[in-house]
């Protein structure tokens, strides 16, 4: 439960090696009766996330446990494997970010409907905003994440569960490691604060960094001919 401060007590990160979702939850305020879930693909909360019975599960065991203040949910592929076809990367891709992903986003809110309480963290991305002709099926599969979580969202309203959403734009991780460096970049700790910022905040929609929400605002609209030039740079 919520402490005194209404910070979370028990918080369950979905995406147990996840970059950004360790460094949120380590951002977060100290607080010595914290129980910090990690589910990942070992350990006491293993999760296959492309498999349903398997995220049923691991939802189900999670609340049996107690009550659940806070869920990050941060996994996620690229689907840009090189040793499988375009095809079999985008079957991944949209299996991890979207499937997977917003089933988890399901389950978790239904089981906080039922405490009335809770906020679920949900890591899009930048790429969502415009097909980009070298990340268009990434960028679907956060799209579609993302679409969901903003309708959830307005649903849940008067609920006391509440959905959060992180875009980052470029974040130099592990995941992106030997990709080119892309404007308004940032690290993984600077990420995790935007994230933090998130939770905490009245508005669904968090950007990280900020200026890419004004960023966003012109892409959005730019001609098909210039957005493509300037986004092959």
């Amino acid at each position: 439960m919520l402490n005194g401060f209404k910070n979370p007590g028990r918080i369950a990160l979905i995406g147990a090696k996840s970059e950004i979702g360790l460094a949120i939850v380590s951002q977060l305020p100290e607080d010595k009766s914290r129980e910090v879930i990690l589910v990942g693909r070992s350990g006491e909360y293993a999760l296959d996330v492309t498999d349903r019975a398997a995220r049923e599960r691991v939802v189900e065991a999670i609340f049996d446990k107690g009550d659940l203040d806070l869920a990050i949910i941060a996994v996620g592929v690229l689907g840009n494997n090189p040793e499988k076809s375009d095809t079999e990367n985008l079957v991944d891709a949209m299996g991890v970010n979207y499937l997977g992903t917003v089933h988890l986003l399901a389950l978790i809110a239904e089981r906080m409907k039922i405490q009335a309480h809770g906020t679920i963290l949900i890591i899009s991305s930048f790429a969502q905003v415009r097909p980009r002709d070298d990340n268009f099926a990434y960028g679907s599969t956060k799209a579609g994440l993302d679409f969901y979580a903003r309708g959830l969202a307005a649903k849940l309203h008067g609920s006391g569960v509440k959905i959060k959403i992180l875009r980052p734009g470029f974040v130099k991780s592990k995941m992106t490691a030997g990709m080119a460096i892309a404007p308004f970049s940032i690290t993984t700790e600077e990420c995790a604060q935007y994230g933090v910022r998130a939770i905490s905040s009245k508005k669904v929609v968090t950007w990280a960094p900020s200026i890419l929400k004004y960023v966003a605002m012109v892409i959005a609209t730019m001609p098909p001919a210039i957005f493509r030039k300037i986004s092959q740079r």
